[in-house]
């Protein structure tokens, strides 16, 4: 995987490389880049067998901190204007107690909760790029969508 030679490349060759990773089970999108022109997560993203060169670059559009690590500040703060939480349209029956969910409620979430937040969509979006102060981009639309 990509990952795993970028460990090897900051482990054995360049200490000073930088970049997020976490879970390396693309759950948490930390390792979210550009591999070969296309945006991805690094932990996912094999390395193509037989070629010789893979090129590497921060998620794009986006400003770099280091290496590739890009400061996801504007894409959090557009996720987290559109309320992405559940409410209830009434007030609880009883306050500070558990609400169970049903089935059927549940079921209405579908396709609406797998976003991990990796900015992939986003950063590959043209409107994004256009106006990202102003353009929410896919992930936060998807979340403002279940409302």
């Amino acid at each position: 995987m990509v990952l795993d030679a970028l460990i090897k490349i900051k482990n054995e060759i360049d200490p000073s490389l930088t970049f997020r990773r976490s879970c390396r089970e693309g759950i948490c999108g930390s390792c979210a880049m550009n591999i070969n022109g296309c945006n991805g997560l690094a932990c996912l993203t094999k390395i193509e067998s037989g070629s010789s060169e893979t090129t590497i670059t921060p998620l794009p559009h986006m400003f770099v901190i280091k290496d590739l690590v890009v400061d996801m500040t504007n894409f959090y703060n557009q996720y987290k204007s559109i309320e992405p939480w559940l409410k209830r349209k009434n007030p609880p029956p009883t306050a500070g107690k558990e609400i169970p969910q049903s089935k059927k409620d549940r079921a209405k979430l579908d396709g609406m909760y797998e976003c991990i937040l990796c900015a992939c969509c986003s950063t590959s979006c043209p409107s994004y790029w256009w106006n990202p102060e102003s353009y929410l981009g896919p992930a936060a639309l998807l979340h403002a969508n279940r409302y």
